[in-house]
């Protein structure tokens, strides 16, 4: 390499460096841009986890829809939304909460249906009955 061209590629790349990173900052902000503002419709069917154990909600699933970057809309990332119940033990009915795995620039929940859900408790299975004699006396006995 001359001397020529290695004088050149040094005031080249040295030269207005500043102006450089600059430029360089704002070509990755206005990708960035582009890739935020791409969104595509979704709607993904979520069941819902952590219910506690002798508890049975119904439905078992929520539906989730929303706007999800073109970049991320594929089957992978949609099967990780996950729907958690929140109840407080006591009432009815619960409210459901969805996370997902992306940050929400690149999403957007626009609705949970349903965002309630009816909580019942499972009546406890027993292996057989008591009868009280009228002696007052208690037996069991095992159903076959």
């Amino acid at each position: 390499m001359s001397v020529r061209t290695r004088e050149f590629l040094k005031t080249l790349f040295l030269r207005d460096w500043f102006i450089k990173i600059l430029a360089l900052l704002f070509a990755l902000f206005l990708w960035f841009y582009v890739v935020v503002k791409s969104k595509v419709p979704f709607q993904v069917e979520v069941p819902i986890v952590n219910v506690p154990e002798g508890v049975e909600v119904f439905p078992k699933t929520v539906f989730v829809g929303g706007k999800i970057s073109d970049k991320f809309y594929s089957e992978s990332y949609l099967k990780c939304f996950k729907a958690y119940l929140e109840w407080d033990g006591h009432s009815k009915y619960a409210t459901v909460r969805v996370e997902y795995p992306l940050p929400s620039v690149f999403v957007e929940v626009d609705s949970v249906y349903p965002q309630t859900v009816e909580v019942k408790r499972k009546k406890p299975q027993e292996s057989g009955f008591s009868t009280t004699s009228p002696s007052g006396s208690t037996s069991s006995k095992t159903r076959p």
